[in-house]
């Protein structure tokens, strides 16, 4: 009898054998699939960024400026959920009816949001079911790549993932300003056109399910609320979210330690290699969310120019960020995934201190040229790292490794851009610092970037410590 072909798992769906007539017949629904999400998921990031640019806009015209930064912090808190979410079930149910459902409910939200002037709650709530729908795409995506592409080219897909995501950021800031003077709900209705991609989706995506499993509801309600609870806490600083973090994190590890069949075990968790890959995930994006708001305040505060100026002097480091998007993964290819993470780790954290050494150099320099060397880095950085983290479980697990990196993303740069927020604007790191910029605004920028430099180079000298130990543990063919 001819051995079998997909190995026999009982924790996912049956993942086959690479060169196998099964994982030929994946392969080649997958890169029918994969382009079609990826437009989806271009829609849904260019809704996100555009948004993010004018919900003050928005506010002022619906009488509520207060609530404002809810149009952006609401979704916000609900995509890192549902980010771990859905990378978790991935592995054990349809990917055509996820897909399709989400992509459904992003139309929903699209609709519901031309009705947004009626009632700032609208824009809310049609933003909510536009972050909740449109993820769906980012996550079943990586699922995708990681499951059904040969091993060589992923990188290369989790390098056009990237691009698309700078190009669609780019798009977004881009059209959002233009959508102020004509009709923001114009962005909303761009979203409809989501409707055109569910009959190619439904054809080309696997209908799989794991036998037997059952949706975790107990699990992924915990770390839901733990993940909400963690970004509720540092944006609010109150201790009663710090109080709910403690106690959804000791329900969650007490609920996977005593559950009969867990969505995430112990086991994965408690992996030397995953835990490791995920702390320099955690360490090494946790400035992500704060370089284009402390170069748009260095550019007011410092040099006295308003945002549309510091955005023409920052677009060209989002513009090498989508270019070098294509670029890296066969890069990354020849050098290997050691080399392009260190090389990544060391150009983020080299960026952030650049900019502070450049401010006394002009805005140029600071805001323009030093930034490209931030987001150069960044586009080596997600692939290899997002490869390893699927490569040290098993490739029934990738899923939620990938789930759990999403996770980890959404909330290091929310926790990120709080503390170093409230760093920009107390008066306590003004007094001078050692790029000698004078004492007041200049200071206070240039020595949180300082920090924020020195914190992703302490992800890079984490990852060259536990390099060794991660990569024999994973199931990495031939590494460099």
């Amino acid at each position: 009898m001819a051995e079998t072909t997909v190995k026999e798992e009982h924790n996912g769906i049956p993942v086959p054998e690479e060169g196998t007539p099964e994982f030929a017949k994946m392969n080649k629904m997958a890169k029918v699939a994969i382009p079609i999400i990826l437009a989806l998921f271009t829609l849904g990031v260019l809704q996100q960024q555009a948004f993010g640019m004018i919900y003050v806009n928005i506010g002022q015209q619906l009488g509520a400026p207060g609530l404002a930064p809810l149009i952006t912090s609401i979704p916000g808190i609900v995509l890192g959920i549902v980010c771990v979410i859905y990378g978790s079930l991935g592995d054990f149910v349809s990917l055509k009816k996820m897909v399709c459902l989400g992509t459904i409910v992003f139309i929903i939200g699209s609709i519901l949001g031309c009705f947004g002037t009626l009632s700032i709650w609208i824009v809310i709530a049609a933003r909510v079911l536009q972050s909740i729908g449109w993820q769906v795409s980012g996550s079943i995506f990586l699922v995708l790549v990681s499951k059904y592409v040969e091993k060589r080219k992923r990188v290369i897909w989790y390098g056009v993932f990237v691009a698309v995501f700078r190009i669609a950021a780019a798009l977004g800031v881009f059209l959002a300003g233009y959508m102020t003077l004509i009709d923001w709900r114009w962005l909303f209705g761009v979203g409809i056109i989501a409707i055109f991609f569910l009959p190619a989706l439904a054809k080309n995506l696997p209908d799989q399910h794991a036998e037997g499993a059952s949706i975790d509801g107990v699990g992924f309600t915990l770390i839901g609320l733990f993940a909400g609870a963690v970004t509720m806490f540092f944006t609010d600083m109150n201790w009663m979210w710090g109080i709910a973090c403690i106690v959804t994190l000791v329900a969650f590890v007490i609920y996977i330690n005593k559950a009969k069949s867990p969505f995430i075990t112990p086991k994965m968790l408690t992996n030397p290699a995953f835990a490791v890959t995920m702390i320099v995930i955690f360490v090494g994006y946790f400035f992500s969310y704060t370089l284009n708001a402390g170069v748009n305040n260095i550019g007011m505060n410092v040099y006295g120019i308003d945002s549309s100026k510091v955005s023409n002097l920052l677009v060209w480091s989002i513009i090498l960020a989508a270019i070098m998007g294509f670029a890296a993964g066969p890069i990354i290819q020849r050098i290997g995934r050691k080399a392009s993470i260190i090389l990544a780790l060391a150009c983020m954290g080299g960026g952030l201190i650049a900019i502070a050494f450049l401010i006394p150099a002009g805005q140029f320099w600071a805001l323009g040229v030093a930034p490209c060397i931030y987001y150069f880095g960044t586009s080596f950085f997600y692939q290899p790292i997002v490869d390893t983290a699927t490569l040290t479980v098993e490739p029934e697990e990738s899923g939620r490794a990938l789930g759990f990196n999403d996770l980890i993303q959404a909330i290091t740069g929310s926790i990120g851009v709080s503390l170093f927020g409230q760093m920009m604007a107390k008066t306590s790191l003004s007094g001078g610092s050692i790029v000698g910029t004078p004492a007041g605004a200049a200071s206070s920028y240039a020595n949180v970037f300082l920090i924020g430099g020195c914190v992703i180079l302490a992800a890079l000298v984490i990852f060259m410590v536990f390099m060794k130990m991660i990569y024999s543990r994973s199931r990495a063919d031939n590494e460099k």
